[in-house]
């Protein structure tokens, strides 16, 4: 008897150790399998990759349906235009009553605010330093060149339009991107129009005629990245009119966009590279 109960004490720590691991980095409790990480791509900013708003120029181009050289200018923008698709909106501001596509008022300021006295003219980005009577497309295009250089990146422009019957409401947003005094255009265009052209011909073909201009009831003092609006109606709209949103920091052009009316653009970013 007293053999089999030293027998029994030997086994009892052999025996306590049954069902026991002996690595216990391996115990499920003290370590528990990693759970799986959110895949960083689902939940990726949609903005966050986004370069610079996508650039225009702005070409003002002083004309007339009685000057015999306006066509000329005419042409040397719609060369730019082709050689930068996209790129430029133009703003054809008819001059003198004797024209029937002039606004008297808003020709008139504009001609006293740029100094206009030859035709045809043009104005590059609202930059009187920019006036030019010479019909060259290189020219305008230098002139381009040398303002968008100067300014840099430019602000987002986003436009909202309806038209109902000839009633058009219009909004439009700019988020800035550096601090400065800005201003809100907008202005009505018309292509297509067929009219009388000394220096042409009776049938020649008018684009980008300025309908109206409208400006923003008060200046904003932009901050960087902070978004601004302004709201705009007008009468006397048609379908296959389009609508230009220009937006000026401390006086000459920052941007600008156009869409048809009753149509809308969101803000559009330069390609990546």
């Amino acid at each position: 008897m007293k053999k089999w109960l030293i027998i029994l004490l030997c086994l009892l720590p052999v025996l306590s150790c049954v069902g026991q691991k002996d690595d216990p980095e391996e115990d499920p409790i003290d370590n528990p399998e990693p759970k799986p990480q959110p895949d960083p791509e689902s939940h990726q900013d949609p903005n966050e990759d986004q370069g610079p708003y996508f650039r225009r120029s702005l070409i003002l181009d002083f004309t007339g349906t009685w000057c015999v050289n306006c066509p000329k200018m005419q042409t040397a923008i719609h060369d730019a235009c082709e050689q930068r698709p996209g790129r430029i909106v133009v703003v054809s501001v008819h001059c003198l009553s004797v024209d029937p596509m002039a606004l008297a008022s808003e020709s008139a300021a504009l001609i006293k605010e740029f100094g206009v006295s030859a035709y045809p003219s043009a104005v590059v980005d609202l930059d009187p330093s920019s006036l030019t009577s010479t019909s060259s497309t290189e020219l305008l295009l230098s002139h381009c060149d040398r303002l968008l250089e100067a300014r840099g990146d430019a602000c987002g422009i986003k436009i909202s339009s309806t038209l109902d019957g000839g009633a058009l409401k219009v909004d439009v947003e700019a988020t800035p991107v550096r601090d400065g005094s800005y201003s809100i255009h907008l202005v009505l265009l018309e292509d297509g129009v067929v009219a009388k052209q000394v220096g042409a011909s009776d049938d020649y073909v008018h684009n980008d005629v300025l309908r109206a201009w409208l400006d923003a009831p008060s200046a904003f003092e932009g901050v960087t990245g902070q978004a601004f609006s302004a709201s705009f109606s007008l009468d006397g709209a048609a379908e296959g009119m389009r609508v230009a949103a220009i937006v000026r920091r401390d006086g000459t052009a920052d941007n600008a966009a156009s869409c048809h009316v009753g149509e809308q653009i969101d803000y559009q970013h330069e390609p990546k590279i």
